[in-house]
């Protein structure tokens, strides 16, 4: 399993997981959840921020999560 290297200052609050067992991508917050933030994981641990929202539920439809989990 990767080790994944988590942004600073940022909590972590959801790790979304792909069939084959490994972390798609992840969501963290800022600021007692002020805004949620979208990171995707990429093979070497290392995250590409996707976006930012102020619900986790505008993120996951506009990257279509749920899709990149199912691949």
């Amino acid at each position: 399993m990767m080790e994944i290297k988590y942004p600073k200052n940022e909590n972590k609050e959801v790790k979304y997981i792909g069939k084959d067992g490994n972390p798609v991508c992840i969501l963290t917050s800022k600021n007692n959840r002020e805004f949620f933030i979208l990171y995707e994981v990429l093979s070497n641990g290392i995250l590409n921020k996707l976006g930012r929202a102020r619900s986790p539920t505008e993120l996951e439809e506009k990257f279509q999560i749920h899709e990149r989990m199912k691949r």
